[in-house]
């Protein structure tokens, strides 16, 4: 696909701490044996989204709550509440937060070149990468591995590498139960369709037509629509109107931008066409909102 860029990670000495309201991210190893674990972090963000790309370690993705897409090299895959999504070294992917709902994701980057069985089983795994954490167990872990790392006490590295153990077994086992079954059926993507979700996430704009679309990537209108429902499972209008609503939700209860100020942000004509749009969809006004779900 075009515009691959690496995000090869450089291995910090000691752990590192990078926490905001909306992510907490470690950066690793303690101080340990082995240095499999290279970072968790856990992201907490409507409209999230991470463009192309691709690293030299695995990575597990797990969605507490929510909906959102991932894609590896142009395959398609939805993710919703429970699901775990797996990445190998050198595949290029991306992923995005979808719909109104909350949006939680846990991630963990590693590298198995010291653990060279569990190496070869995650290697083995195949091209249906979304599976369900039906008992919650990775879950689990997950917050037992933050919550050990938030701590410092004496031992904690060496209860964190047990852990972390206990975790990339149960992912392999889950995966090795349904490897049979191919519960997930993936798509493949045109790059138009991979550069088309970039720039819509990339840079919204409300004012956005499918013609518009059409126009810029080059193909018609009717070919846009057809491909984009086939894939997404939902019509591109509606998928453009979901954006623009949770982008007006992030900034109305995430920040203090005047209502005006986000209207004009989100390209509207005016803050009455704003207004509308916002009570339309969400059956309050932007200010009614505002007042009920700010987090500032």
């Amino acid at each position: 696909m075009e515009n691959k860029h690496s995000l090869k990670f450089n291995r910090p000495k000691d752990s590192r701490l990078f926490e905001s309201d909306k992510e907490i991210r470690f950066d690793l190893p303690c101080e340990t044996e082995f240095d499999n674990l290279s970072y968790i972090g856990v992201v907490l963000h409507e409209t999230w989204h991470v463009p192309n790309h691709h690293h030299e370690h695995f990575e597990l993705c797990y969605v507490e709550c929510g909906e959102g897409w991932f894609t590896i090299d142009g395959s398609f895959y939805k993710v919703s509440q429970g699901d775990l999504f797996i990445t190998k070294p050198g595949e290029s992917h991306q992923g995005a937060a979808a719909g109104d709902l909350p949006f939680r994701l846990y991630y963990l980057g590693f590298n198995l070149e010291l653990m060279r069985s569990l190496e070869a089983e995650y290697y083995k795994i195949g091209f249906n990468r979304v599976e369900k954490d039906e008992k919650g167990l990775v879950k689990s872990i997950f917050d037992n591995i933050l919550e050990e790392l938030r701590m410092k006490i004496p031992l904690n590295d060496t209860m964190v590498q047990g852990l972390f153990i206990q975790l990339l077994v149960s992912i392999v086992r889950i995966y090795n139960a349904s490897s049979q079954v191919g519960n997930q059926e993936s798509k493949k993507l045109t790059s138009n369709m991979i550069d088309i979700l970039n720039y819509l996430h990339a840079d919204f704009r409300a004012d956005l037509t499918i013609e518009d679309l059409a126009n810029k990537f080059h193909i018609s209108r009717s070919h846009l629509a057809r491909e984009f429902k086939q894939h997404l499972g939902v019509p591109i209008g509606e998928y453009i109107r979901s954006l623009c609503l949770d982008k007006a939700k992030h900034l109305l209860r995430e920040t203090g931008e005047s209502v005006s100020s986000i209207a004009e942000r989100l390209h509207f004509t005016s803050i009455h066409t704003f207004s509308i749009f916002f009570k339309r969809h969400c059956g309050k006004s932007p200010l009614e909102f505002r007042k009920q779900n700010s987090s500032r």
